[in-house]
């Protein structure tokens, strides 16, 4: 954060002289002074509507007496150059009180640093005493975080795999996520169970990806060290299956559901659990619960506008908070050197026995499961989207064509002009289009819808043609016409088949 520091020339090098005249500077200008140390004071300006106040320290540094104004709310830059103010107004007033100080004053002021001093060191060792409380309940020091670590790890490598894959980095291929295994209950409950559990390490788009890592990073802190690796990580996983399991029920229509944040919402459950008991320090209780519930009423609200699975969300948190509680009671025995080794097999067997009743209660038709693999399978090959973007091109022409004719039967409004200036140049386009995607790498299904088109290309040609011909009054063409139509018919069929 920003700071500006000087060094100031002292006329006395007396070292308690020198601090007892920086404290008579800080009341002189207002400023309040907070802590002493042997050589140093600490204080901070004052607050208003302008500024939060920026900590001011005054002391010696190897031999040198320095004073040093910080910004420390959070600022990324001193704009107006309130530090380089705060420096010039402290040493003009040390400067002025260096000059005009007493004998009394001196003394007084040593007196003071010395209460100050006291009271430093007592808070110092009270806060010391809270922090070593803080770590024995929650063991902050005394364990790495491999297991946030490596789930991190694991959801950045599948979203990199996908976006080569075509998943999209900013804008999501929702197929592809849905052939890594997205929750997509069509698939998940007609027969892919292991869906519940894929799902939370897929993401669309990077954006999707960075909030979910930065959210599980931010309660793995406090989570993997408190609670150990197994019961960190069996907390994630069943509770992300049990958020998946949520969104199945909550979600009427088919939805396409994936990301870490199911689970990451358990973890802030189970974390909301502890701390309303008093396995957690009191000092740090407080903030901690209110920050955690900024977090999960903001996420909350967030997740009410579209495109966002809150029901997920929901279902995380409540599961969270239920094995948080049960975690409760295993945490206390272990504390009284009891075990309680059933309370994890307890949260596994409940999550999968959770899922394995509603997913067998609920299944979907074969018939819907085989069409969703169907168009999974077409997304696969490379030329999918471009042929799909082709056919839109042709069925573009293919209007243009068709307004030469009307709605059926030839009439005055059609004539010889019009089929040949617009309707066979269209189909001659629309033919070149059709040859285009009959070379496409495509599913065969594909395959045989270009040959279709093509097929109908030649025969509205051909009916073209005929119109020509019916225009000329040449005898048999309205036989030939309807026979001609009866073909386009059955083409169509086979091209919308």
């Amino acid at each position: 954060m920003p700071k500006q520091e000087q060094t100031i020339q002292l006329k006395n090098g007396d070292s308690e002289q020198a601090l007892a005249t920086a404290f008579q500077t800080f009341k002189n200008l207002g400023w309040e002074v907070l802590f002493a140390g042997e050589n140093k004071l600490l204080g901070s300006t004052p607050r208003n509507w302008k500024t939060k106040g920026q900590e001011i320290i005054a002391g010696f540094i190897d031999n040198n007496f320095v004073v040093t104004s910080e910004m420390i709310n959070g600022e990324s830059f001193d704009i107006t150059g309130i530090n380089k103010k705060n420096i010039a107004a402290f040493v003009t007033a040390f400067n002025e009180a260096e000059n005009n100080i007493t004998a009394e004053n001196v003394a007084s002021n040593k007196i003071a640093i010395i209460t100050l001093q006291q009271q430093t060191a007592i808070a110092a060792e009270q806060e010391e005493k809270e922090a070593e409380e803080v770590n024995k309940a929650m063991n902050l020091g005394g364990s790495n975080l491999y297991i946030t670590y490596a789930i991190m790890v694991l959801n950045i490598v599948v979203f990199a795999l996908m976006a080569f894959d075509g998943a999209g980095i900013f804008e999501p291929n929702g197929l592809v996520h849905i052939r890594w295994g997205s929750n997509f209950s069509p698939l998940t409950l007609s027969g892919d169970w292991w869906r519940l559990l894929s799902a939370t390490f897929i993401h669309f788009g990077i954006i999707h990806l960075a909030m979910n890592m930065y959210c599980l990073y931010t309660i793995g802190v406090y989570l993997e060290p408190m609670l150990g690796k197994v019961k960190y990580a069996a907390a994630y996983l069943c509770t992300g299956i049990l958020a998946s399991l949520v969104s199945l029920w909550w979600h009427t229509e088919p939805a396409n559901s994936a990301g870490a944040s199911g689970a990451v919402f358990g973890l802030y459950g189970l974390f909301l659990a502890l701390l309303t008991t008093d396995l957690i320090p009191k000092s740090v209780r407080t903030s901690l619960l209110q920050s955690i519930g900024i977090f999960i009423v903001f996420n909350l609200v967030y997740g009410m506008k579209g495109g966002v699975d809150n029901a997920a969300h929901v279902g995380g948190l409540v599961s969270g908070f239920v094995i948080g509680y049960l975690y409760v009671l295993n945490i206390r025995k272990e504390k009284k050197g009891l075990k309680a080794s059933w309370v994890i097999p307890l949260v596994i067997v409940g999550s999968l026995g959770a899922a394995y009743l509603y997913l067998s209660e609920h299944t979907v038709l074969v018939t819907e499961r085989n069409k969703i693999l169907s168009e999974i399978k077409e997304s696969s090959y490379a030329d999918n989207d471009k042929f799909d973007e082709t056919y839109n091109q042709f069925v573009a022409h293919q209007k243009t064509a068709m307004e030469v004719f009307g709605d059926t039967a030839a009439s005055g409004g059609v004539t010889k002009e019009k089929i040949t200036a617009v309707s066979l140049p269209e189909w001659a386009k629309a033919e070149m289009l059709a040859k285009q995607m009959q070379q496409m790498n495509v599913s065969d299904a594909k395959r045989k819808k270009a040959d279709a088109v093509l097929l109908y290309i030649t025969l509205r040609k051909e009916e073209a043609s005929m119109y020509i011909n019916i225009l000329n009054n040449e005898v048999g063409s309205s036989d030939k016409l309807i026979e001609i139509r009866k073909q386009i018919d059955e083409t169509v069929g086979k091209i919308n088949g």
